[in-house]
């Protein structure tokens, strides 16, 4: 069996690597046809020789990529991962084709409710998944040390004007911003580093993260959070996550957890940890993954 992965080259490509490393029996490839213009190529004389074609990242509405397999008579499995979802939603002419003859999927069940607003029945299959315990410890930092990923260019939509509230009413905690390099008029206790390609050290020297969107999937930065033994701030309302819908409640959780650690009682998210090993174990994840290409 030949798989060919596309859709959010980060996370493709990612999986791409955890499925050859995982099974030896069957053929995986990855071609980022957003970005790459080669790939944008390579794809049209690839797909004949596949026998799925999976995509993180859902369109109703023209793709290419979509069309070829289809036509093809590939089998086309589409994860919708979030911002998509309103994507479609916001589409004046649906793809009717993409929406009867692909198989759909999604990480998480909200974004599954809101599928079937578009008529699309989705079957939850995860693509996140985890190998070895990272180490899971805190940080000897006695202030509190909070870490967020807000996307460049897209600022508003990944909560900067709630996390930057947030670091001005409480200046004794030290927050980190990953993604942008916003520098202008910021508070001392926040730094942005912009795009960071190891993310090793920042999260061993957090002891929070938050992810504040007005609309996510189910988002890898909080599973790698909690695998971690992080605490997690997140808009939606996730198990093990500190659930925070406005920037007062941002405020709430975070002032909450800078007393447990000035009273010494802040411990590691253990139950974070066990839920991701239970949930999102490689052997389960890809297992699932691979069942569901072959069927």
């Amino acid at each position: 069996m030949r798989v060919l992965i596309v859709g959010l080259p980060l996370f493709a490509e990612r999986l791409k690597n955890d499925l050859t490393e995982f099974d030896s029996t069957n053929k995986y490839y990855f071609l980022d046809t957003y970005y790459n213009k080669w790939d944008r190529i390579k794809v049209l004389f690839m797909i004949p020789r596949m026998d799925v074609v999976y995509s993180i990242n859902g369109t109703l509405g023209d793709s290419r990529v979509f069309n070829l397999a289809l036509k093809l008579k590939k089998k086309l499995m589409i994860t919708w991962v979030g911002t998509d979802v309103i994507k479609a939603k916001n589409l004046k002419e649906v793809n009717h084709l993409f929406l009867n003859k692909a198989e759909h999927y999604c990480e998480v069940d909200w974004i599954q409710n809101e599928l079937l607003e578009l008529n699309i029945h989705a079957k939850v299959l995860n693509f996140f998944n985890f190998k070895e315990p990272k180490k899971s410890s805190f940080t000897m930092n006695n202030q509190l040390q909070v870490l967020s990923y807000i996307s460049k260019g897209r600022e508003e939509y990944y909560g900067w004007n709630e996390v930057l509230k947030a670091a001005k009413k409480l200046p004794d905690v030290q927050f980190t911003i990953v993604g942008t390099d916003i520098e202008k008029n910021l508070p001392e206790n926040l730094k942005c580093l912009g795009w960071v390609e190891d993310m090793e050290a920042q999260f061993e020297n957090c002891h929070c993260t938050i992810r504040f969107l007005e609309h996510d999937g189910l988002s890898g930065f909080v599973l790698e959070s909690l695998f971690r033994g992080k605490h997690v701030i997140y808009s939606e309302d996730l198990d093990h996550c500190l659930y925070a819908k406005t920037v007062d409640e941002i405020i709430e959780q975070l002032t909450y957890l800078n007393s447990q650690l000035n009273q010494k009682t802040l411990k590691i998210n253990s139950e974070g940890i066990d839920f991701v090993k239970s949930n999102f174990n490689s052997d389960f994840i890809l297992s699932q993954l691979i069942e569901e290409f072959k069927r």
